[in-house]
């Protein structure tokens, strides 16, 4: 199969390592694979692995010159499957790939438009368009679990056009030993000034609204002012960045805690693994998600997770990690002082949390599912063009 993949975005994200690991394992298959996305790190993602990437930028929400190079390209590359991802992605893919009659159009909004946090009529004209080029020029809409499948449902998407594929973790990035941890961790906490001894509370992720950062920011503040005893040799990292960030660390300075507190801005992807080995206990306080990429990750790392009480997060922690009502400060804080005060409870969540991604979210599974739906509705596609011909 000749595979494209379009987002509008270069920068490091859960959306963006979904691309990466689709891509990188559709090509160790044997398939051709391409990527259109804006320049940004993840280009190198790509060429590091070999995969051909088409640097273009979707400048407006219907970008006609956009539209018109996808084409030219479509009718070059004659591809089978075209596979969008985010709302501006699919919709400027969609009718691209419409006009050429590319036979296989998938798209993904990872996290359904019920959950964005925008203003009321802005999300009611985004569901309408996408529910509209997903029933008219669409072939499947994919949904990461079933509550987001039926939240998309909900907007308006047709029951047939929905297909449930979980994300798959490449846990190969996260294998390490005992004593590499112990290093990891050494070097990342001297590098930032912080005891070895310390208890580390850590969150990585993109410095945007939606993932809740101030609400963790205030839940460690108060956990350090409310037990100043317990908790003297408390840390908050932070690990990432985006458009967040220097209000982000406006707020540290005016916190009476910025001894505490560290922010390091985007770091490279093969420095996550020794983030991870940094932390004590991973913190994950998001207000809207698609699926949670870093809550499997450290799942896998046997971390003890205290996240949002959100559905989604339910499906892929199950009983393996903590939660608390989304936005309350108070009860995170609650949280996070048990797992500090009682560390057997951590200790025996992590080991379970591990088992669960292992068992339920494997890359290879993830890989299998795409593969299939890609060839089954190819083979669909082919079977009703040689039904019309007779």
């Amino acid at each position: 199969m000749k595979i494209v993949y379009v987002l509008n975005s270069g920068k490091p994200g859960g959306m963006e390592k979904h691309v990466f690991d689709l891509a990188v394992g559709m090509k160790s298959r044997g398939h051709n694979v391409f990527v259109w996305c804006p320049f940004g790190p993840i280009v190198d993602w790509f060429t590091r692995e070999e995969i051909p990437v088409i640097p273009r930028e979707i400048k407006s929400d219907l970008d006609v010159f956009y539209i018109k190079d996808l084409v030219t390209f479509l009718n070059i590359e004659k591809c089978d499957v075209i596979h969008a991802h985010e709302l501006k992605a699919v919709v400027n893919s969609l009718i691209a790939a419409s006009i050429v009659g590319t036979e296989v159009r998938v798209s993904h909004t990872h996290t359904p438009i019920t959950e964005w946090r925008v203003g009321f009529f802005n999300k009611v004209a985004n569901i309408a368009v996408d529910t509209f080029m997903i029933n008219v020029f669409g072939t499947t809409e994919i949904a990461l679990t079933d509550s987001r499948k039926r939240l998309k449902r909900a907007e308006g998407i047709r029951e047939y056009k929905l297909q449930v594929i979980p994300n798959g973790l490449d846990t190969t990035e996260f294998k390490v030993s005992s004593k590499d941890k112990k290093t990891f961790r050494k070097d990342i906490l001297s590098r930032f000034g912080i005891d070895n001894k310390s208890h580390v509370f850590g969150n990585i992720s993109r410095m945007s609204k939606e993932k809740g950062h101030t609400i963790l920011l205030r839940a460690f503040v108060n956990l350090v002012k409310n037990h100043p005893k317990k908790c003297g040799n408390c840390y908050l990292l932070l690990v990432g960045g985006g458009e967040l960030e220097e209000e982000l660390r406006s707020e540290v300075e005016l916190s009476g805690c910025s001894d505490r507190i560290v922010i390091t801005g985007v770091v490279p992807r093969e420095d996550l693994v020794k983030y991870y080995s940094a932390f004590d206990t991973f913190v994950f306080p998001t207000l809207a998600e698609g699926f949670g990429y870093v809550l499997t990750e450290a799942m896998y790392m046997e971390l003890p997770v205290i996240c949002s009480d959100l559905e989604v997060l339910h499906e892929v922690g199950g009983d393996c990690v903590i939660y608390f009502p989304v936005k309350n400060v108070e009860e995170l804080e609650k949280c996070m002082y048990k797992l500090f005060a009682e560390d057997d409870v951590g200790r025996n969540i992590g080991e379970k949390a591990k088992k669960r991604v292992e068992s339920r979210f494997s890359l290879e599974k993830f890989l299998d599912e795409y593969e299939n739906l890609y060839k089954k509705l190819l083979s669909g596609y082919k079977e009703n063009r040689m039904r019309n011909k007779k």
